[in-house]
Parts: structure tokens; sequence; C-alpha cells
């Protein structure tokens, strides 16, 4: 063997353990001005990697992987993405197509039901999450993999994660129903299912109740249902008075920034549920679904 045969062999050798090296493409970015890409600024458009980081200024981007997601970050957004999902740090993002994809902030995870569904879900101050879906709809989930909430097209709602010492309790309300001898609860603010256990149930089935309580994370819940409730306070709710809550539910939430009497989670408490250790309180802005929520200020976005 020659010593240009050697030379070309080492070169080739060199190439290939440079594209081994190389970390795998996950997808592309393109904005219309400059962003920042794993700290560096870029101009009209990158080639993403697993982990990336990326930062808006003052305008959009998008985000293209692989897998078929598609992500719009907002202005003065910015969050690390990988192949199935994104950690959004700061501001603003639309989440759609995307199957086998989610998001995570503030503690929650959001995922889509189905790819067709759309959503743009932001950042609210230091401690709340926001949902506004577009189209299809959206589970919530806190960080034991709970269900907090079902968010359907047409719909927004602002989350809160509660302090540890006020994690454990679950506020609900909504229509007590009995099958086979369970007890199930669907909470008029998340949608979501529970089962309830506890004294004196059988005698509120078929009521508008609103129930206090914890959750048994030990228990299998029965079919239809996402957790098992153990009550410590069940109330009946006149009809009126449930209609109206749900009626008035976003113009209520609109004032978010206010304190709830006793509950202490910054949320209209007339309007609130606790699942999973997760304040939700419906909002305006699911009316248009478009736009910000009431009082948003350009700060918690």
């Amino acid at each position: 063997m020659n010593r240009f045969t050697l030379q070309i062999l080492g070169a080739w050798n060199l190439a290939l353990g440079l594209a081994v090296g190389a970390p795998p493409a996950i997808g592309t970015v393109t904005a219309s001005g400059s962003f920042r890409l794993n700290g560096d600024t870029v101009l009209a458009n990158g080639t993403l990697t697993e982990g990336a980081l990326i930062e808006t200024e003052r305008g959009n981007l998008s985000v293209r992987l692989t897998g078929g997601a598609r992500l719009a970050l907002h202005a003065q957004s910015r969050g690390k993405v990988y192949s199935h999902r994104i950690i959004l740090e700061k501001g603003e993002t639309r989440m759609e197509n995307a199957t086998g994809f989610h998001l995570e902030a503030r503690g929650l995870t959001v995922q889509p039901d189905r790819g067709i569904s759309t959503a743009e879900i932001g950042l609210l101050g230091s401690n709340r999450l926001r949902v506004m879906v577009l189209t299809g709809s959206f589970r919530v989930l806190n960080t034991g993999g709970v269900l907090v909430a079902n968010v359907a097209a047409g719909s927004a709602m602002a989350f809160e994660p509660q302090a540890p010492a006020a994690a454990a309790v679950t506020h609900i309300t909504g229509t007590l129903t009995e099958h086979s001898g369970h007890f199930l609860l669907t909470d008029q603010v998340t949608h979501v299912t529970v089962e309830v256990t506890g004294q004196g149930l059988a005698a509120q089935v078929g009521q508008v109740v609103q129930v206090t309580g914890t959750l048994n994370a030990s228990a299998t819940p029965v079919t239809g249902a996402s957790q098992v409730v153990v009550a410590t306070s069940v109330q009946t709710v006149s009809a009126a008075a449930a209609g109206g809550s749900a009626a008035g539910g976003g113009a209520a939430a609109a004032g978010a920034g206010g304190a709830a009497a006793g509950a202490g989670i910054g949320i209209a408490v007339t309007t609130v549920a606790i699942v999973g250790g997760v304040a939700a309180a419906a909002t305006l802005g699911g009316l248009a679904a478009s736009g910000a929520l009431p009082g948003q200020s350009s700060e918690s976005r």
C-alpha cells in the first residue's frame, strides 16, 4: 500500500469519525430576523440538535421537528427543545401537529390528545401557566403524572402549582353519580373525572356537590376515572348557584391577580378547582381563543 493510498484512507477515516460523532439533527428553526441558538446569535435559520436552547428577541420564530411537531415561539420567549418535548423557560409558544410531543413548564406537562390539536401555551408571572386551545384538546398533568385538566378547543385555563403544604388538597365541583357501587364526579372547571370515596355519598347522588379531600395515590380508580379522592367535606350546591358559577367562570377568572380568600392561591376562589396539587381556573381568553388574558402585562408573557 503506497503513501498516497494511506493519506486517502486517513482522510476518509477522519471524515467518517466526524460524521459519526456529530449529534443528529432533530429539526430546523427559521425566523424573519435574528435569534439565539445555544447562546449564539443566528440570522434567519438554523439546525436543531437534542437539547438545543433557542431564544427570541423582537420577532417570532418557527420550529419544525423531524417527528412532525411544529412550534412557533413568540417574541421574548425561550425554550429548550428535544425531539419529543420542549421545556418552556420564558414567554409563549404555539404547539401543533404534536403527536407524541409535549411541553413542560412550571412543573406541569401539557400534551395533545390528538395530533391535530393546536394550543397557545405561555407563562404568566412567576408561577402560572396558561393553556389556550385552538383546535382539538389537550391534557395537563402534574409532576407525578396525575391528570390535572382536560382543556377543549375554544377554551383557556390558568394553572398554578400549590405549595407542598397544600399540594395534597383536592377541591372540585360537579354532579355526583354512582356506577356499580362507585361514586364518580366530573369537575366543572377541569373536566377531570374522579372516583370519590367517603361517608354519606349515597345521599348526595344526582346532586351538584363541592368536594374537598385528598388524593389517594395508592388506590386504583374505577374505569372512567383518572384518580381516587378521599372526601373530607361534601357540600351540596344548588343548581342555580352551580350554573351561575360555571357561566361566570371566565369573567371571575379575569381577576386572577386577586388573592383567593383563605386559600392563598391567587385565583378567584369561586372559579377555582384544585386537582393533583394544582389550582386551575377558566380564563376569559378562551371565549375568543385568541389574544392576551385580561390584565396580562407584557412582563408576564
